[in-house]
């Protein structure tokens, strides 16, 4: 039996904050998630796996991008050609609702509903599998329904449970327990929600698969899915790469930089990588360059011709130019305690929701500020901008 583990494709994300993006590179970044799923697709077609899990959010929101529908109806029909079952969940984002705005599927296709149910699959080889699972009714769900989940059916050869969830006892989206699961006596846990691939245990198998293809900086690394092959003792897992495009962040130390040939090259080999990607980059020790060439990297002019004639059929593409400087050089000029005691009331949740008043309202800004290190980074650029004038005086 194989099957591919699979989840958070978001479909119809619209890939917030690129539009500086040439126009050649913005078009590969808004098709990748469709070319991931393409990939996904054909693999699966191709290994003539039994059926493929969706943990959840397929699509970006629930109102579900009507294009998006009608793409994924296009790719269940697909399958169906090939015998290929589909089994999914719909998760936080895309939530069940009463739309009657929405397309259906083909036979091939099994959707949970909002209670936790189980259903099986007799596979062409004559062997029953069993899966239980729900779909998200609400964009927000608190209960442990982990604990409602029946324990392992005694007349299948594999039982799968899914769930889109977050480990911890408490969370707004379905949390549950390691100790929860594996008490089911299930095969194999296909999770979802978390955009980071994790194996959460081996005993039996609880799995992440994390998303087709990163949306932004804060999913930086390769992306993809899980193809599970079980030989009716043993189940063996294989990551399997779809990203069209890898989001990075990357670090570049400047210490000891002589000149700006220097400067450029150390930057290109840093960011280099077969695939195409997009780069946040990090200039470290910005402190000890050259006066001339921090200007050239302040004033944005180097960001400019880094980005200049980057080819569309391969791109190593750096967005964002990011100068960092050691504390201790403002601390030269202000003494620590009175910085840090500064930077403690400032930069606050409470402080900053209270300075940005009805702009948390728009979209882009609260997925801005709500990302994990915006605070952290937000006092790095104030140490960098302070640093840099007390350079330039």
């Amino acid at each position: 039996m194989k099957f591919i583990h699979t989840a958070d494709l978001h479909l119809g994300s619209p890939f917030k904050g690129l539009m500086q993006l040439p126009s050649a590179i913005k078009k590969v970044v808004e098709n990748s998630i469709y070319q991931a799923t393409d990939q996904l697709v054909a693999t699966a077609i191709k290994l003539s796996v039994d059926f493929i899990i969706i943990a959840g959010d397929a699509f970006d929101d629930a109102t579900r991008d009507l294009h998006a529908q009608f793409y994924l109806q296009r790719k269940f029909q697909e399958l169906a050609q090939h015998q290929i079952a589909v089994i999914m969940i719909y998760g936080n984002h895309d939530y069940l609702t009463s739309s009657q705005a929405v397309v259906s599927y083909s036979d091939n296709v099994y959707v949970f509903g909002p209670e936790v149910t189980t259903a099986t699959l007799t596979l062409a080889d004559g062997q029953k599998v069993a899966f239980s699972g729900f779909s998200y009714n609400q964009n927000h769900i608190q209960t442990n329904l982990a604990q409602t989940y029946p324990a392992r059916l005694p007349n299948v050869d594999y039982q799968i449970g899914i769930l889109h969830g977050e480990l911890g006892q408490k969370s707004n989206y379905a949390p549950f327990t390691l100790e929860t699961l594996q008490s089911k006596g299930y095969d194999y846990w296909a999770l979802g929600h978390i955009h980071q691939r994790q194996i959460l245990s081996q005993n039996p198998y609880v799995v992440y698969p994390g998303n087709l293809q990163g949306r932004h900086r804060n999913e930086s690394g390769d992306k993809g899915y899980y193809l599970v092959d079980w030989d009716g003792t043993t189940t063996k897992l294989k990551f399997i790469s779809t990203a069209a495009i890898i989001w990075q962040n990357v670090q570049v130390s400047v210490a000891q930089i002589s000149n700006l040939d220097n400067l450029i090259s150390k930057i290109q080999k840093a960011v280099f990588n077969d695939k195409n990607t997009l780069v946040d980059l990090t200039l470290t020790d910005f402190e000890q360059l050259d006066h001339d060439l921090q200007a050239l990297i302040t004033s944005g002019e180097l960001l400019a011709t880094l980005q200049a004639d980057v080819p569309a059929e391969h791109f190593n593409y750096i967005y964002h130019v990011q100068p960092q400087v050691k504390s201790q050089a403002i601390y030269q000029t202000i003494d620590e305690k009175y910085w840090q005691s500064a930077a403690n009331q400032i930069f606050t949740p409470a402080n900053l929701l209270k300075h940005l008043g009805k702009l948390q309202q728009v979209p882009v800004v609260r997925e801005t500020y709500q990302q994990k290190d915006f605070l952290s980074e937000l006092q790095q650029r104030a140490v960098n901008i302070i640093s840099q004038n007390k350079m330039e005086e």
